[in-house]
C-alpha cells in the first residue's frame, strides 16, 4: 500500500554539484524501481544550518514529496543512514498529517460559523439596545 511521505535531507556542504546531483538521481531511482510515484523534488540549496553538525554552518538542503510503499521507505532510511554525505535526515509520513489538517480544518470552519452566528445575534441585541436609549435620551 502506498502512503504519501516526504523525505528530507541536509548533505554535507563539501559536497560537489555533481554528486548532490547523483546522489539525488540514486534516490529518486529508488523510489522508481520500488513503483513509486515522485510527485515533487525541491532543492534548496545551500542554506545555514540552525546550529553545528559535525563542524559545518550550513548544507545542503533537499526535500522529496512521494508516494511510495513502506517497504522502499525503509530501505531510503537505510541508505540516507549509511551515506558519509548526509549529515541529517527525516522522513515524514504526510497522509496522517493532511488527515489531521482537513479534521481541523473542518473543525475550525464549523467554530467560525458558529462565532459569527453569536456575533451577529449579540450585534442585534446591542442595536436594539443603543435605539432604547436614544429613545430615553430624547
Amino acid at each position: 500500500m502506498t502512503r504519501k511521505y516526504e523525505i528530507g535531507y541536509v548533505l554535507n556542504p563539501e559536497t560537489s554539484e555533481e554528486d548532490v546531483k547523483k546522489f539525488s538521481d540514486a534516490l529518486l531511482a529508488q523510489i522508481e524501481k520500488a513503483k513509486g510515484k515522485v510527485e515533487n523534488v525541491d532543492e534548496w540549496g545551500r542554506r545555514p544550518l540552525a546550529y553545528p553538525i559535525k563542524r559545518h554552518n550550513e548544507g545542503i538542503y533537499t526535500f522529496i514529496n512521494t508516494d511510495v510503499n513502506g517497504a522502499a521507505v525503509a530501505e531510503i532510511e537505510r541508505r540516507l543512514k549509511l551515506s558519509e554525505k548526509v549529515m541529517r535526515f527525516i522522513i515524514v509520513r504526510m497522509d496522517d498529517r493532511l488527515k489531521k489538517a482537513n479534521k481541523l480544518t473542518k473543525k475550525w470552519t464549523k467554530v467560525d460559523r458558529m462565532s459569527k452566528k453569536s456575533k451577529e445575534a449579540s450585534g442585534d441585541k446591542r442595536s436594539e439596545g443603543n435605539a432604547e436609549r436614544k429613545e430615553n435620551e430624547s
